[in-house]
């Protein structure tokens, strides 16, 4: 089997409700990864790619995600097949999907999940504008 590049191990990460919760809670991360990636391969990358952020791999699971039947109207086809890793980190974070951002939204926001505005830095902005 060829060795494969680092650089073409990790494809994209995927970002989806459950995986954000995953990263603020738990500091899991969800990538999609080359089909022929091994979990050496996927801690490798993942400590050489985002080395500046000083991320430690803990642990690596990985998955395979079958195609799915799907239908377009009188059309028939499948969604395609990937694999995908979970990466467990004990230091650092991966800056790919803000982990960062999952934190200060869960500080400014109150308990229905809304924003809070600072309405008094608003007001001396517009007054700062006027003048």
């Amino acid at each position: 089997m060829k060795k494969l590049n680092i650089n073409d191990v990790i494809i994209k990460p995927i970002i989806t409700e459950k995986n954000s919760r995953l990263t603020a809670d738990h500091n899991t991360y969800i990538l999609e990864v080359h089909p022929n990636a091994t979990r050496e391969d996927v801690k490798r990358a993942v400590e050489y790619i985002f080395a500046k952020s000083d991320a430690k791999v803990k642990k690596v699971n990985i998955a395979k995600v079958k195609a799915k039947a799907k239908k377009m109207g009188r059309y028939e086809g499948f969604k395609k097949s990937y694999k995908k890793a979970y990466v467990i980190l004990s230091a650092g974070a991966i800056p790919i999907y803000g982990a960062e951002g999952v934190e200060k939204d869960k500080k400014e926001s109150n308990k229905k999940g809304l924003k809070i505005i600072n309405t008094e830095k608003l007001m001396k902005e517009a007054e700062k504008d006027i003048k």
